[in-house]
């Protein structure tokens, strides 16, 4: 069952039974939801239906933010076992350890990698704040790709709003980049694609816009992005712990994918905390891909990531 935790700014929708997904954050203002909302969150078919990993994961996927742990993007070999597509932390079953009107601590282990994690995620007047530790149970040294995974959607984003961001590089995905860049491109985010109104920001398709991308934000002078919305006249930083999440995946997804997954039915602006760049292989001195962070054994990290809401002008 769902766990609803609110302050006076924000509601949240968290979902221990499926990643302890965070699937909604309500702007009590005005009303507004700001995260994505999937349409395959509405499905609900058995397992014979599968295909493969990836179908899998979008089965019932809502939107919203999820943890991806051990593995992101493509299922992968590693450690002499197949970790399936965006990781099984996503998909478990966390169980409750302790719940309030304002807070939540979930806890659950993992089966592809010898992990326990524990989730707090707790509201406090505008700021969401979600704390992550992530232990390694065994003898053994083991290393694991981490990404946060929140998509942010329509009717908090449109075609007037940007999303603000201190990256000095986005780098382009080798395969599948979208219709807003080439492939294999690297530059200054602002100058890659459409510049915002403020210096350093970029403006985002509305929804129906028929427009796509798949890259990464590198190099940040201040671990954080800042998403926009003139039009309902607010704006949410999405601030990270750069130490242990360098990069930031960047998708936009504005009704352009046609067949599946999507059938041109998702508006989603993501800007993802990676510790690994997406994709596999090297591009002119950047990494992408690689087996994440290198956890000690017996030993654990711990990774906080806070949404604020702002006033538009705010500093």
């Amino acid at each position: 069952m769902a766990i609803i935790l609110s302050s006076d700014a924000l509601e949240v929708t968290v979902t221990p039974e499926r990643g302890a997904d965070i699937v909604q954050v309500v702007d009590r203002a005005t009303g507004t939801p700001l995260l994505a909302e999937s349409p395959t969150g509405l499905v609900r078919a058995g397992e014979a239906s599968l295909t493969d990993s990836m179908a899998g994961w979008m089965r019932g996927y809502p939107g919203g933010w999820q943890l991806l742990v051990p593995n992101a993007g493509p299922e992968r070999e590693h450690d002499g076992v197949r970790q399936g597509f965006h990781g099984e932390a996503s998909l478990a079953v966390w169980d409750v350890r302790a719940q309030d009107g304002a807070s939540c601590e979930l806890e659950t282990f993992l089966l592809t990698a010898p992990l326990r994690l524990r989730r707090v995620v707790a509201v406090s007047s505008d700021t969401l704040t979600i704390t992550d530790e992530i232990e390694n149970l065994s003898p053994d040294a083991i290393e694991t790709r981490i990404v946060q995974h929140p998509a942010f959607g329509a009717p908090f984003l449109d075609g007037e709003s940007y999303v603000v961001t201190s990256a000095a590089k986005v780098i382009t995905d080798a395969g599948a980049p979208g219709s807003l860049a080439g492939a294999n491109i690297i530059g200054r985010p602002d100058e890659v694609l459409e510049a915002g109104p403020q210096p350093g920001s970029i403006r985002i398709p509305g929804p129906g816009a028929g427009a796509s991308l798949f890259a990464a934000l590198t190099e940040f002078a201040t671990a954080e992005v800042t998403f926009c919305s003139p039009t309902r006249g607010f704006a949410v930083r999405l601030a990270w712990d750069s130490s242990i999440l360098p990069h930031a995946w960047f998708w936009i997804e504005a009704n352009a994918g046609r067949g599946w997954p999507w059938f041109r039915r998702l508006y989603a602006i993501a800007v993802e905390p990676a510790n690994v760049l997406p994709g596999e292989g090297g591009l002119r001195g950047y990494r992408r891909g690689g087996p994440g962070t290198h956890i000690a054994p017996g030993e654990s990290i711990t990774l906080t990531t806070s949404l604020t809401r702002l006033a538009l002008g705010r500093d």
